[in-house]
């Protein structure tokens, strides 16, 4: 049998493959889907990281960072942001209180930025803060630090360990508190 007469043999043997062949069924495709999504995390970087969050027409958060990786798994999203970072807050789309830090993770889920590393917070009072570490929910407007913390207002400095206050550091409570201050 030459090569050309084997080629309908072969024709036939192609069409039977292909009939036996199934499409797979609805619960071995959902079993398929389930194993693929547990072990499915997707990440993204960006490079010179300038972003402008809004709400109500109004400028309400600029976040400027050099690297930005966003990492995403089951429900959960990261974003961890490489130095250095500067976060301005805005009132009514006037500059409240600066934010600068070497780096930090921002878990939108909880609307919390957590920085780490020569923290430096600067309000429109007049009154900064520096930092190892602060962590800052935006949506109670709540900053707390377990750590070392410095406040310097015109009249004062007061250095402690422990923090909880507001952004604009207006309102704020101090743990093992010392420091020195100006009477007049």
């Amino acid at each position: 049998m030459g090569p050309l007469k084997s080629y309908p043999l072969h024709f036939v043997f192609f069409i039977l493959i292909l009939c036996s062949c199934n499409e797979l069924s609805e619960y071995d495709n959902e079993r398929i889907q389930e194993a693929l999504s547990d072990s499915l995390v997707t990440s993204s970087t960006t490079w010179n990281l300038n972003m402008e969050i809004m709400e109500d027409g109004f400028r309400k958060l600029s976040l400027k960072s050099s690297k930005a990786v966003t990492i995403r798994y089951d429900d959960e999203k990261r974003t961890q942001l490489s130095g250095p970072v500067q976060i301005q807050v805005f009132e009514a789309d006037t500059l409240s209180t600066e934010v600068f830090a070497d780096s930090a993770l921002y878990i939108p889920k909880e609307a919390e930025f957590e920085l780490f590393e020569n923290v430096k917070v600067f309000s429109r009072n007049g009154k900064q803060l520096f930092a190892d570490h602060l962590l800052w929910n935006r949506n109670g407007d709540k900053v707390t630090t377990p750590g070392y913390v410095l406040i310097i207002t015109e009249t004062d400095s007061i250095a402690a360990t422990g923090f909880e206050g507001t952004t604009t550091l207006t309102e704020y409570t101090l743990k093992k508190v010392t420091g020195k201050t100006q009477f007049n």
